[in-house]
Formats: structure tokens, C-alpha cells, sequence
């Protein structure tokens, strides 16, 4: 059993899969990597095979993604934890990096890239919003005060889900809502918030998040259920009126991003 693992979840056939596993398997310090997948394929297999990565396949009959990462989690046999997302590339030092900050927090999570049509993309306007949202972590890198840990979560998801590494240690009993599709890491984060430990973000950019027609950022954007999901939340932290007025703001914001994808 090492301290860290990477799990990838992998929905059907990613074509990007390879370029995530190769970025797993290159970093400084090595981690255990597993596989899981609800949908499995040859294709899959036999990347798992040529890499060398344990390929679990979850027969459960629920669906959807909080249950794919629900059981990503449970194949993880290390203190730490990060969920990979298949269509995403890791810096050589992003294990390296979080293992110096791990200890005594309950997530730990990076900056990071939008990658859109192979470049990066330094300025969507969603990565300003989250930034901004950010705005704590720029006195110091780490809280535990459960009001800070909400505080920068009221105006939406500013934590980057696949730059986050979970300590098993301290979130022994959580699952991701399979209430949610598209917001699940947002009511995630704001969970893990009344927790115990610390909120740890590293302010380098350790990985690249690829955002594409084919991936589901791209269909819940595009089918509504990000607006709708969004709205519950926010009416849930500031009452149906604001949240409107939010809602209608970021789908402005999401409108002029996902313009850029296609």
C-alpha cells in the first residue's frame, strides 16, 4: 500500500486516456494508479494492461458520475486519494507538491490550466470568478476555520475538482451526492467544509483541465443542468432571489466560454 493513489474513473472510450495515464505514470514521485469504470471496453483494458494499472470494473446498478467516483474511492487502499479525470494531464510534481501539504488537511488542491482546443487558456472568465473566490489564499495557503473553508465556496465551485487530493484519514464516511450531475463537487466541497482539517491550496498550475465537446462540462453546460443544479446550491446560501440574479450572471459567464469550445 503506498500514501497516495491516483484513481481514473473512465466513462466508455476517452480519447485522451492515454495522455492522462502517461502524466500519472510520469510523475517524481510515483503513486499507485488504479482504474474503474462502469463501462468497460477493450480499449480500456488494454491500456490498463500495457501500463501496468489495476482495471476494476463497478457492476453496481446505480449510475451516474457521483457513483463512479463513489466507487473510484472505495478502490483506493492509501491514506491519499486523487480522483483523475480521464481527459486531463498531470505536472511531474503534482504528488510531489501535495505530499509536503497533505498532512492535517482534508483536501488539498491546485491551480490549474483550461486547456480548449489543445492550448491553454490563461483568462476564461469562469477561471476569473474562481480566482477571485479564491481571495483568502492569497494571505496564506492553508485554513481550517470551518467559515473560511465556506467562504470561499458562496458564489460557486472555486476549487478545481481533479486538482484535488482527499486525506481517507480525515473524510472517513464521505460520498459524493448522486443527487447532483454537474455540481456534485460544489455541494462536495461545501460538505467537506463543516469537516475537520485543513482547506490547503497550492498556487501552481499542476494540471492541465481539458475542456471539449465530448466531455460532460461540455453537456451539462450545454443541456441546462448546470443552471439548474447551480441555482439549488446558491438558493440554499443566499435565498431565491440572489440566487437568480447569480445564476443568470454565470450563465452569461458559461455562454461566452463555451463558445470558445466549439
Amino acid at each position: 500500500m503506498g500514501r497516495h493513489t491516483f484513481i481514473i474513473p473512465v466513462y466508455k472510450e476517452p480519447p485522451y486516456l492515454e495522455m492522462c495515464i502517461m502524466s500519472l505514470k510520469k510523475q517524481i514521485v510515483a503513486s499507485d494508479i488504479v482504474m474503474t469504470t462502469a463501462t468497460p471496453m477493450l480499449s480500456t483494458r488494454e491500456l490498463a494492461k500495457k501500463y501496468g494499472i489495476p482495471y476494476y470494473v463497478n457492476t453496481q446498478e446505480k449510475t451516474g458520475i457521483a457513483n463512479d467516483w463513489n466507487f473510484a474511492l472505495s478502490m483506493a487502499n492509501s491514506d491519499y486519494v486523487t480522483i483523475a479525470h480521464q481527459d486531463d494531464v498531470y505536472a511531474p510534481n503534482y504528488v510531489e507538491e501535495v505530499m509536503k501539504c497533505v498532512e492535517g488537511s482534508s483536501i488539498v488542491f491546485t491551480d490549474y490550466w483550461d486547456v480548449v482546443n489543445g492550448n491553454c487558456k490563461k483568462n476564461t472568465l469562469n477561471a476569473i470568478v474562481k480566482k477571485i473566490s479564491l481571495f483568502p489564499f492569497l494571505i496564506k495557503s492553508s485554513y481550517k476555520s470551518k467559515l473560511l473553508k465556506r467562504l470561499v465556496l458562496i458564489f460557486g465551485s472555486s476549487i478545481c475538482c481533479p486538482t484535488v487530493t482527499y486525506n481517507t484519514k480525515i473524510l472517513k464516511g464521505f460520498s459524493f451526492s448522486p443527487h447532483f450531475r454537474f455540481a456534485l463537487d460544489w455541494i462536495a466541497w461545501l460538505e467537506i467544509a463543516k469537516m475537520d482539517g485543513r482547506f490547503t491550496y497550492i498556487r501552481k498550475k499542476l494540471v492541465k483541465h481539458r475542456i471539449h465537446v465530448g466531455s460532460e462540462t461540455s453537456a451539462t453546460l450545454a443541456s441546462g443542468v448546470a443552471q439548474i443544479e447551480e441555482f439549488e446550491i446558491l438558493k440554499r446560501i443566499w435565498g431565491g432571489a440572489i440566487a437568480k440574479l447569480l445564476t443568470k450572471v454565470y450563465a452569461i459567464i458559461r455562454k461566452a466560454d463555451l463558445s470558445s469550445i466549439t
